[in-house]
């Protein structure tokens, strides 16, 4: 126990005496930034109106109050396509000559929009509330050629909306994408920082020579001890403050999220010294790490869903800590789930802490062995 103690806090001290891990923290607000706003508002569409009639202009009407859409008129398409192709608009919506008359003889009418497909988050916003805003016109519209036909309001009312939809939200979805994205994004940074911070520490490296094979439990369960402190601060304040200041709504308490937190930085511990026994050298490291940001941060399941996935690719996806962390603190953090629903992924993340420590520590001491015959030769 002296010995842990002591290794303990010389790891502390060399952590916060050299506080490199701060380049995290930058690295996580500077990430997160663009996510400040929270949701997508606003966003510039043109409206070309050829028909300059009462129904076209209750439709640019509707249009920029909905909450997404800033409607911008212009005279002429050509100088709303060439802002298109600059990225100063969003979309473009032409409502056609002849709107008007169309809509009161109750006949179909197209309305040509020209979207920037290489934006498709802001587009399927744009879509979505054009939809729902012409839908509204179209309501009103028929339900005032029923009355003029001697229907009562009731009856226009059920004769146009048979079946009253009404939404209920099951959980807190949270603000928009951005509040699952957050978590995720900052799930991953915390992953990839705590690998390379523990699997370096535990190469020992000893001026370009093999490192020492052996090493004391309390030694290795020290530095570990000491990572693992300064990662659950670190964890709070990217689960707990961070989002926080942001303005983003949680649901789960400090406690729930500790609760999850411990076995997910348990399982990435177990992780690197898993790694650390293959990699044979610092830079091998660093060239690991760097190879596998990306393909964990597509593989993780919040820019693509796991079912779209094909079964190799989510069983790579499943055998990664961060995995299973995303899916908890999402379903707990803007979802409401209590700590007793996402168990599973908790039991699941203290089965991988188990599993790769214990793979870890047979290939060190397979590691001793062979030095062992090694050395009797």
């Amino acid at each position: 126990m002296e010995n842990f103690w002591a290794v303990l806090k010389q790891s502390l001290q060399n952590m916060l005496g050299k506080p490199l891990w701060l380049m995290m923290v930058l690295s996580v607000c500077l990430t997160t930034l663009p996510y400040a706003h929270r949701t997508m508002d606003d966003l510039p569409v043109a409206l070309v109106d050829m028909d300059h009639s009462d129904a076209s202009r209750e439709l640019a009407r509707l249009l920029d109050a909905a909450p997404k859409i800033a409607v911008q008129h212009y005279g002429e398409l050509p100088a709303a396509q060439r802002d298109l192709a600059w990225r100063r608009l969003f979309g473009i919506i032409i409502l056609p000559v002849d709107f008007e008359k169309r809509v009161l003889r109750g006949e179909a009418v197209t309305i040509p929009i020209f979207g920037d497909a290489t934006n498709r988050m802001a587009n399927g916003q744009i879509q979505q509330d054009i939809s729902a805003t012409y839908n509204e016109l179209s309501l009103r519209y028929n339900q005032a050629q029923l009355m003029r036909a001697g229907f009562s309001t009731d009856q226009a009312s059920v004769l146009l909306s048979p079946a009253v939809a009404q939404l209920t939200d099951l959980f807190n979805p949270g603000t928009s994408f951005a509040a699952i994205v957050l978590p995720g994004m900052v799930t991953l940074i915390l992953q990839h920082s705590l690998l390379l911070s523990c699997t370096r520490v535990n190469l020992n490296l000893r001026g370009g020579t093999p490192r020492s094979l052996r090493q004391p439990a309390s030694t290795r369960f020290g530095r570990y001890s000491a990572q693992l402190l300064i990662w659950m601060v670190l964890s709070m304040l990217f689960y707990v403050i961070w989002p926080w200041l942001m303005g983003y709504r949680q649901t789960a308490s400090f406690f729930m999220l500790m609760g999850l937190v411990l076995p997910f930085l348990l399982a990435v511990i177990a992780l690197s010294e898993f790694l650390a026994e293959l990699l044979p050298s610092e830079e091998a490291v660093y060239l690991t790490m760097t190879f596998i940001t990306l393909p964990l941060f597509y593989m993780a399941g919040f820019t693509w869903p796991p079912q779209a996935m094909p079964g190799w690719v989510q069983a790579l996806a499943d055998a990664i800590p961060s995995t299973w962390a995303i899916r908890a603190v999402v379903e707990m953090n803007q979802m409401n789930l209590p700590l007793s629903a996402v168990a599973d992924h908790i039991l699941i993340l203290f089965g991988m802490a188990a599993v790769y420590g214990l793979l870890g520590t047979l290939i060190y001491q397979y590691r001793n062995w062979r030095w062992d015959q090694t050395k009797s030769w």
